[in-house]
């Protein structure tokens, strides 16, 4: 479309030089036999330049309204659809920026929420810490009563061992104390007197 309008000016511009320069040739080689013939020429090379720029004209003109709406068509409809577009891609930004800011919104609250929560679950595993702690101490106690016990009867059953052999010596020493060979003599009859 642009090619053939370019076509079409130049070849009128080529032609509205043609006929200039062809006239002032004209004028300039007849200048001096044709002082008074001047009235013809300049009318011929006027109705020429006239016809030449009827004929550019009219052809701009017809490649104008040939052409013109079906590119100015295009054009608004280009138009158009870039203005839907950029609607679209407003409409797309505002809900994505009203998403963020709910995001936002609700993000404040869940990070309130998450606060609370850490906070109780910090205090129930302080609870369940001294629950453990509690559990872990009677279990120390019992078993270090249990040991303590258990030693203590060791201690007694030895106490008792030791009270029974010191009595067992302490009996041995009084009884060799009052044994000499006259009671020793007197022990072997009775034995054997009980023997009969």
């Amino acid at each position: 479309m642009i090619g053939k309008l370019v076509l079409v000016l130049i070849f009128g511009a080529v032609g509205i030089w043609a006929q200039e320069h062809g006239a002032t040739e004209k004028q300039s080689n007849a200048h001096g036999a044709a002082e008074h013939k001047s009235d013809g020429p300049k009318e011929v090379s006027i109705w020429w330049k006239w016809a030449n720029f009827a004929i550019l004209a009219g052809g701009l003109g017809y490649m104008i309204a040939k052409n013109a709406p079906a590119y100015f068509a295009g054009r608004n409809e280009e138009i158009r659809k870039g203005l839907e577009e950029g609607a679209e891609l407003q409409r797309e930004a505002n809900a994505r920026t009203a998403a963020m800011e709910a995001r936002l919104k609700n993000l404040e609250s869940e990070i309130a929420e998450m606060r609370t929560k850490a906070k109780a679950d910090i205090a129930a595993e302080g609870d369940r810490i001294q629950a453990e702690t509690a559990t872990a101490m009677a279990k120390v106690t019992a078993h270090a009563e249990s040991e303590i016990a258990a030693a203590a009867k060791l201690e007694r059953a030895q106490l008792k061992t030791y009270a029974a052999d010191l009595a067992l010596r302490t009996a041995e020493d009084k009884l060799r104390g009052q044994l000499n060979p006259q009671a020793d003599a007197g022990l072997m009859q009775g034995f054997l007197r009980g023997l009969n």
